[in-house]
């Protein structure tokens, strides 16, 4: 495997029809129905270590030109093939409010902290989790405070 880049972009094209050139720095995006046949994919082919999840909320945008664009969530997923000439096999998926990301937990069992932790602080839920409760927070606390939308001085006891 000369460059597992270019590798890893032939695989995503062939199997899922994702021909992005250039590859774009968090990965392609993923159609939501493809995500966890795409992980399981992907571990099959040797993406063993389950890298990270990250998730960020996007406020409805309303651009100068064109359609606007509605407020959602974007998760990217990062997963790693160890060994020589290790690298990371990362993708995203757009993910409408009120919509659930399936769950990565059952596939890899590094998902399931990330997972909360991300539901916790920033609101995705993820459909099929085996424990959906709040990782960081106490389960009284109102809001997901990674969110655009969350006041930077709301007020919480005992914190302030």
């Amino acid at each position: 495997m000369n460059d597992p880049q270019a590798t890893l972009a032939e695989f995503m094209a062939e199997r899922f029809g994702l021909a992005v050139d250039p590859w774009p720095e968090g990965g392609p995006l993923v159609p939501l129905d493809q995500h966890l046949v795409l992980a399981q994919a992907l571990k099959d082919a040797g993406y063993t270590l389950y890298g990270y999840c990250v998730a960020s909320h996007w406020p409805e945008e309303v651009p100068k030109k064109g359609d606007p664009i509605p407020e959602h969530y974007e998760v990217a997923t990062g997963l790693r093939r160890p060994g020589k000439g290790t690298h990371m096999a990362m993708w995203r998926v757009w993910v409408d409010m009120g919509q659930g990301v399936p769950s990565l937990a059952d596939v890899f069992p590094g998902a399931d902290f990330q997972e909360r932790e991300q539901f916790d602080l920033v609101g995705v839920v993820f459909d099929g989790h085996p424990d959906p409760r709040r990782l960081m927070l106490p389960e009284e606390w109102v809001g997901h405070p990674l969110r655009k939308d969350y006041a930077i001085d709301t007020g919480h006891l005992p914190w302030r």
